[in-house]
């Protein structure tokens, strides 16, 4: 195993916090991130708002002026959707190509160097067809992303085996966002096995998150059913320095204390375990 000295960057996901856009942006810089991943407002159904260079602007001066890295762009409203698993000269289908292609050029004019697509929701991967028609997506994704110089990061409930899969189809240019609570909800795998199984050249950033022994909703890292300590360590010992993000829903039950103190005590703990 490798230990490294390197510290990992810790960001957290813009959907758990309070506010939105910038204010989300300068309250995640004043509890000690180093960045956050945010989402598209409302995306295709709402004429893709961050398209406007002004709403652009605003984001990438909070960020800079904060101190704070814009880490990701993730299609929050695409995975609500169901175009992903339908084919790509169909309605929902060139609704999700428009809401890939307005991702990619978000990130490029904001210099935000990955852009996030979930199989999940409406869009979740439940048949043979629904694996093939979002490969299909995501293979277009990754090109539309190659031309801009924007890496397509795609998380799922899918199994170790099952991304490797993906990967073959769509290419090696595709990364995973791993969260590590996802196949202990969905009974899907152990984050103990999959991770090594998976590789860490496959994983571009983890997503961190517990949660109770019903599995519904989510309580501070290190203080559920997965297992956070161990699964920890182990992402530790194999060297892993790049982002950990943290995506427990602060705001919902559950959580029982101020949600100021339970964002403050998770980053502590990710601090603890990684620094």
């Amino acid at each position: 195993m490798v230990i490294t000295t390197k510290r990992c960057k810790v960001g957290i996901c813009e959907w758990v916090l309070p506010f939105r856009g910038p204010e989300a942006i300068f309250y995640a810089a004043k509890l000690g991130f180093d960045g956050i991943q945010i989402e598209e407002r409302g995306g295709f159904s709402a004429g893709y708002p961050l398209l406007q260079k002004e709403l652009q602007q605003q984001y990438t001066e909070t960020a800079s002026h904060c101190g704070i890295r814009l880490q990701a762009l993730h299609l929050w409203s695409l995975c609500r959707e169901a175009g992903m698993i339908h084919p790509l000269d169909s309605p929902a289908g060139k609704a999700a190509l428009q809401s890939l292609q307005a991702g990619v050029d978000t990130c490029a004019a904001m210099g935000i160097e990955k852009l996030m697509v979930t199989s999940g929701f409406l869009c979740q991967i439940k048949s043979r067809q629904d694996f093939d028609r979002f490969a299909s997506m995501l293979k277009a994704a990754c090109r539309m992303g190659e031309e801009k110089g924007v890496t397509i990061v795609f998380e799922s409930v899918l199994t170790s085996s099952e991304l490797h899969e993906m990967i073959h189809i769509v290419g090696k240019s595709l990364k995973i966002c791993y969260d590590i609570f996802n196949p202990i909800r969905f009974s899907t795998g152990d984050p103990l096995t999959e991770i090594e199984e998976l590789g860490l050249p496959a994983i571009d950033h983890f997503h961190l998150k517990d949660g109770p022994e019903n599995l519904i909703g989510c309580v501070p890292l290190g203080e559920g059913a997965g297992r956070f300590d161990r699964v920890a360590q182990m992402i530790r010992a194999l060297g892993y320095t790049g982002w950990l993000v943290s995506e427990n829903y602060y705001w919902d039950p559950p959580m029982k204390q101020p949600p100021t103190a339970l964002v403050e005590r998770d980053l502590s703990t990710i601090k603890r375990f990684f620094d």
